[in-house]
Parts: C-alpha cells; structure tokens; sequence
C-alpha cells in the first residue's frame, strides 16, 4: 500500500475509523433560513462519504438562534432539526462503507449579526469581535449557565440525530474562545482573570456534555493553536487549555489557527500568521507544526488541518508523528473521492484544491452558498445526471482555456463524439497567465490536471488551428461549443506613444519585456498580480486606479497579501487617481482637486478584457447551433468558466 500510515484504521474514544482521513466542518450555507437540512446539503455530505473518507464533521451548527453565524447555516437547536438530520446518518450509516459522522456544535458569540439573528449578539464583555462589528451584550452568569446547557442539549440532539459523536467549536474567536481569551474576556467574576477562569465556560460544557451522553458517545472539540494576534492566545497556552480540555473528558482536539479582532502578528515569510483563509500563497501543511506540539503532551488523538492538499503530505505527517489524523476541507469540496482516489494509487486523477477561495471563503464572507471553482458538481451532487445522451453528438469545442478543456470532458464523458480545436499549440488558455504570478503556481495544477485528465479519453484535439471558421464549415458538427475566451482591453490616451504601451496578459506571457520605470493602469486582481510580478524582479513598479482601493472584488486575505507584498518591494498605488494625459515620460494625473504627475518609461493596461466572441455570428450565419461558455460571454474568473463548460457539455 502507497500510504501505509493514512489508510491505517484508528479510534477516537470507542469509534473506530476506517483510515486516518478526516473531513474538516466547513459552513455550507446550504439548509433552509430556519436551518433544516436540505436535500442539497444531505447529497453533498452523502458524497464526501461515498468517497471514502474515514470520518465526516458536519459543518457547525447552530443551537440558539442568537448564535447563528450565517443565513442558511444548519441547525440544531430543536427536535425538528435533529429529525431532519437523521436522515442523512441513515444514509451515510446506510452505505455500509464503514465511514463515521460526526456533527460540530457552535455559537458565533460577538460574530454574530442581528442582520442575521434579529437578536443583539452575546459575548463574554461587552466589546466587539472586531473593528466596525456590532457591540455584543454582555452575559450575566444567569446567561452563561443557560449557555453551558443549551450546549448540552444540542449534544444530545446530535446523539438522537444518530450522529456518532459531537465536536464543539472552541476556535476563531466564536463564543467559547472569546472566553478563553484576555483580548475579549475582561470579567472579573469567576468566567474571567487567569486562564483557569477563562477555562471555566469551556471546561463546564465538556463535563455536562460527558455527564449526560456518557463515556461512549465521543466528543471532540477545535482549537485555534495559536491565535496570531497581538495579545491573544499563544501556542504555549492553548496547549494548556487542550490538557484542561483533556483532563475534563474530551476523546480527541482538532488543532486549527487564527482569530478575530486585533492586528495580526507575522509576516510573509510565515504567510500562515497573517492570512487567516489559508489561501494559496500560503504553504502546505503550515499548520502542522502547533498540531505537532500540542500532540507532545497529550495523550488523546490530535487531529491537524490546514492546506493539507495531497495524499503523500497526509501519509508524512501521520509518519513524523505530527498528528494521528489529518483533517481536510477545500480539498474535499474540490474532490469527494481523494481519498478512494489515493488508496487505488490515482493521484493524477484527482481534481486539485487550488486555494483560490473564491468560491467558498468570498462566499461565505458574502452570506452565500458554497461553490468550487474547480468542481462544479459541488452543490449539485444529486440533480446533476449521470446517464449517457439518448443520441451520440458530433461536438466541436472551440477554445481550450478553463471552460473549453471542462466541456469538451464533459461532453465526451455524456458519450458525444468530441473536437477540441485551440487556436494557439498549447492548451490552457488564461490558466497559464494566471498561474505565472508570485503566490499562484498553485494555478497551474489545475491546468495539469484538466490536461491530464483530456489524455484519458479519445477526445481529437487539433492545436495550433488558425483557419478555425472553414475547419469547422468542413466538419459539419452538430453543434458547436464556443470558449474562446476574451482579449485585454486597452485606451486611447493623448500623448502615449503606443510603441510604449503593452497589455498585462503580455507582460505576464512573456510576450513583451518592460523597460525602465513601470505604470501599471489598473490594479484589479490582474493589475494587481502584474505588478507583483514585475517588483518581484527588481523593477520600479507604480499602480493607478480609478476605484477607491485596489483589487476590487477579491477577498480580504488578497488584499492584505497586495499590500503587503506592495509594501515589502516598493510598489507605489495611487488609488482614486485618473490618468488624464501623458506629455512625453510624465504621466499627467487627477485625484480629486489634486494633480499628480509622474515620471515612467512603459505603460502596461490592466483596463478589464473583452469577449472574444467574433466567431459566434459567422457560426450562427450557417447554421450551425452555438453555445457560448465562459469569457467569450463575458470575462469572469475560472469558477464561472468551468461552471458553464460543464454545464454546456452535459446538456448539449
């Protein structure tokens, strides 16, 4: 066997797992606003266990409603819940493969929102979990005891639900962490002061929850390790709270990182430290090491999580004694059967997390449900058919970008005779512009694997096509699929010589070479990953952007890593600011009443692109029925593109 220690079978408490591989709790956003399961949400789950995946914690779950952290999270604070989600443990317990099920309990505490609840949100004191969040009430001990046992009750609903066991949410300054730290807890009753008192809230719900559900039914709790902010809760002292936690009962500790509230300590040397989403600049398995140290004076199974992407990373932390079992999350949204996958030796064929989080952290953030963008079965898992077409097509794909590589797979895996015809030799598209900046090589195993995967079926690829409209006119498809994707935008601007000027999708496909002093117009993600990429090599780089901040429309850890990165190589951002005009190497500018005027040598346009669908009307013109998919509709990023080739490949 490839990875003897990972699929090794273990125990928490009396439960015995079928292999080392758990599934990280991960808010979906996927039951009902009063927090009933769905349907949705029992087949996504029933997947990751069809998988093979040795345990499930299902995602956190609220028990009273001034506790719910998002709009349609999962509850369980009442019978009609717990009934609703017997049935997925019916199903999963049905299969019969042996896989676990747990449930995670949790309280957002000072996270919570009254746009949400209704409801004021609770905290140990009266202070907000972070800048501009809402000022929390704090909880007489009335409260708190009322809390300690409306945690008990979910526990033994989850129990009635047929769950396995329970976890309880101890992590990223919810309810029970901003008990534990000093940052968030100023009581002087017997719920604050020294870390023994800070305890006291959690420690409490461990006995009542072991009391009442008895040494048999295994719980576990979550951990933030080490909260990587100033004045918050430190390794050293987690690891005192996890033996307390021990002491009083707990069966084993999932180890995670971060919290909420104050200025993050680090730098990006330790990526880790300051991006708390764990996105894809950060390093694999960065976590490890706190599950590593607190696994040294525990006697309890510890469980680590955190970019823990592959199957060999897993088999070496289990080897290395960092950890008993490894948790993952993203990885599994991307791909369900990555642990079957790993077990038959497959690696190649499963599809890569590539930590973008653009379609679950952004969303989440967004009060969204969770999406993929490398899996877009995620969510669907039950409407999406598996079933061959009534009548093989013959189907041209046009474009082998992120959409035209998924529809052409999908369309032959629905039994279609399939054409991929790329213009330009090699495949990929946009993916290799994007994974050519600093932090976003993660990108490219993606690419390797929609073309490895391609290899795989008898789909006639034709590369390096420039005479595509006759091409397709001879081949008399039945239909064709259009991905062509989208071309860089540029503008007129009075004085620019235009032998000055290149495009950022030059610049990052090594197309053109900047010269001298660099003004990248635009700083959205592009414009942004442009400049990164040219201060990395030494080069004075300044950023104009109309907008007030610079790349718009991403997530916060984005943004932080920018500045950051903006700040360690130079790079200077004039946001708010229009380039007016230039007048021979001076870039004329306007930001408000004030006119800024700077010295450059190249500019490089980062302005947004344009469909590139000319194709589309010649085709429709002789008859030919048309599916546009991805930016040729219009320019988005690779969720959206691998969204629609999926879907006009399945449905064509």
């Amino acid at each position: 066997m490839k990875y003897p220690n990972l699929f090794q079978p273990f125990h928490i408490g009396n439960i015995r797992l079928k292999n080392r591989l758990v599934m990280s709790p991960m808010t979906m956003n996927y039951a009902t606003q009063e927090g009933f399961a769905t349907e949705k949400l029992i087949h996504y789950y029933l997947e990751r266990a069809e998988g093979g995946v040795g345990l499930i914690i299902v995602e956190g779950t609220f028990f009273n409603t001034e506790g719910k952290g998002y709009r349609n999270q999962l509850g369980l604070s009442s019978s009609e819940h717990a009934e609703k989600l017997r049935q997925l443990t019916f199903m999963v317990h049905g299969l019969n493969n042996e896989v676990k099920i747990f449930i995670q309990i949790h309280h957002a505490g000072a996270r919570a929102s009254s746009k949400v609840t209704g409801l004021q949100p609770v905290a140990p004191t009266a202070l907000p979990a972070y800048p501009g969040a809402e000022v929390p009430r704090a909880l007489t001990k009335e409260g708190i005891k009322e809390l300690i046992e409306a945690h008990i009750q979910a526990a033994l609903r989850a129990k009635e639900a047929g769950f396995d066991g329970v976890d309880v949410h101890c992590a990223h300054g919810y309810l029970i962490p901003s008990f534990l730290s000093p940052l968030s807890n100023r009581r002087n009753d017997e719920y604050g002061g020294d870390l023994s008192e800070r305890t006291r809230f959690l420690l409490e719900i461990i006995r009542g929850i072991k009391k009442r559900l008895g040494k048999d039914f295994p719980l576990t709790i979550k951990i933030s390790g080490d909260e990587f902010i100033e004045g918050g809760l430190g390794l050293e002292e987690m690891t005192q709270i996890a033996l307390l936690s021990q002491e009083a009962g707990i069966d084993g500790i999932m180890v995670s990182a971060g919290s909420v509230g104050a200025k993050k300590v680090g730098d990006l040397s330790q990526a880790h430290k300051v991006l708390r989403t764990l996105p894809m600049m950060t390093e694999h398995g960065c976590l490890a090491p706190l599950a590593a140290h607190v696994k040294t004076v525990l006697q309890i199974p510890v469980i680590t999580v955190g970019r823990i992407h592959h199957p060999a990373l897993a088999e070496e932390i289990i080897a290395q004694k960092k950890a008993d079992l490894v948790a993952m999350g993203r990885s599994l949204l991307a791909d369900p059967y990555l642990p079957q996958k790993s077990f038959e030796g497959k690696e190649d064929w499963i599809r890569p997390c590539i930590a973008c989080n653009e379609g679950c952290y952004k969303r989440i953030f967004e009060q969204l449900d969770i999406q993929c963008s490398v899996n877009p079965r995620l969510g669907r898992e039950k409407e999406i058919p598996t079933d061959h077409a009534i009548r093989s097509k013959k189907v041209f794909v046009v474009g082998a970008g992120p959409a035209g590589l998924e529809a052409a797979y999908a369309a032959w895996e629905k039994g279609h005779k399939v054409s991929l015809i790329e213009r330009n030799k090699e495949l990929g598209g946009q993916l290799n512009l994007a994974s050519f900046p600093p932090g976003r090589k993660e990108i490219e195993r993606f690419t390797n694997f929609l073309l490895g995967r391609l290899k795989r079926t008898n789909v006639k690829v034709i590369s390096g096509k420039k005479a595509i409209q006759s091409f397709i006119k001879k081949g008399r498809p039945d239909v064709v699929i259009l991905a062509t994707g989208a071309h860089p935008r540029s503008q007129d601007i009075s004085g620019l010589e235009k032998s000055r000027t290149m495009t950022s999708w030059e610049v990052l496909g090594g197309e053109k070479e900047v010269k001298g002093t660099c003004l990248v117009l635009g700083a959205g993600l592009v414009g942004c990953e442009t400049a990164d990429h040219l201060s990395e090599k030494g080069m004075e780089v300044i950023l104009v952007e109309i907008l007030p901040e610079i790349a718009t429309g991403a997530d916060g850890d984005t943004k932080a890593y920018f500045d950051m990165r903006f700040q360690k190589n130079g790079v200077k951002a004039y946001t708010g600011t229009e380039l007016q005009r230039v007048e021979e190497r001076t870039a004329m500018m306007q930001r408000g009443t004030e006119e800024i005027r700077i010295q450059f040598e190249t500019l490089v346009f980062a302005v947004g692109a344009e469909p590139n669908d000319g194709l589309y009307d010649e085709l429709v013109s002789l008859g030919i029925p048309v599916v546009k998919v991805g930016d040729c509709v219009r320019p988005r990023g690779i969720l959206e593109a691998v969204q629609e080739g999926f879907q006009a490949g399945r449905t064509i």
